[in-house]
């Protein structure tokens, strides 16, 4: 039998729907939203929990930072049996008066990352599959959660100056992140089904990123982020069960 050699998961043995997290310990998180939730491996930075929220079978796996670990949780997932992959993660501002713990859901993602370029040329977009853009704001407006729609810049520098990367806001940037147009673009060549929700936890514009001022404690968010997380995880969930719904027949893999 095949098995993931960082994943270290079977084939077939990922349910059809995965959230990827960057942090091991944000697995745990979404963990305690899950019925039965089962650790089925730990490697490296990733860290796989399977379990199932209102019926529908749910994998959580960590990314690590950054693109190649990313490209490699998606890619493992993918030949285990994934097939929607929701990045849920955080994000630093690029445009004035975004506060820490709001919420984004980016429909793009500018690929200003090296490893989607070693899978197509720049030519080609990263964008969300409408599907789940449409579900992950459906989900948030249906639990009162106001959130930014736009573009998010991917980026493999996490301590750019702020002349490199702010300029990116004047068109149409609305936040910083490491991972989403990897996800983008290996869903899409794969023709598999990818979007990302992220909570700000700093704003780069303001001067307030955790890449300017560190942290005060030795924890990387504070309680308020920390909750704004726990709300995007239920945001995303939901919008995996609002999914599973409307997928094409043959594609559903519900609990019974």
């Amino acid at each position: 039998m095949w098995v993931a050699p960082h994943l270290l998961i079977g084939e077939g043995e990922s349910p059809p729907y995965a959230l990827l997290p960057g942090d091991p310990k944000r697995v745990n998180v979404i963990a305690e939203f899950l019925s039965s939730p089962e650790l089925v491996a730990e490697n490296r930075e990733f860290r796989v929990v399977k379990g199932s929220y209102r019926g529908v079978e749910v994998a959580a796996c960590s990314t690590g930072i950054g693109g190649p670990s990313t490209a490699i949780a998606v890619e493992e997932l993918a030949r285990a049996g994934a097939k929607v992959f929701i990045r849920v993660g955080t994000t630093g501002a690029l445009v004035r008066g975004v506060k820490a713990g709001e919420i984004v859901i980016p429909y793009a993602a500018i690929r200003a990352e090296g490893t989607s370029r070693r899978y197509v040329p720049l030519e080609y977009p990263a964008v969300a599959h409408p599907l789940v853009y449409a579900a992950l704001t459906r989900a948030a407006e249906e639990e009162g959660v106001k959130y930014i729609p736009g573009i998010v810049l991917t980026d493999d520098k996490f301590y750019s100056a702020p002349g490199e990367i702010l300029w990116w806001a004047k068109y149409g940037a609305v936040a910083l992140d490491m991972e989403s147009s990897i996800i983008y673009v290996v869903a899409s060549m794969k023709s598999l089904y990818a979007g990302t929700i992220l909570v700000v936890d700093g704003n780069r514009a303001e001067g307030t990123s955790k890449a300017y001022m560190g942290v005060r404690e030795r924890r990387e968010h504070d309680e308020a982020v920390m909750n704004a997380i726990r709300r995007e995880v239920r945001i995303a969930l939901n919008a995996l069960t609002i999914i599973d719904r409307e997928l094409p027949a043959g594609a559903n893999h519900r609990q019974p």
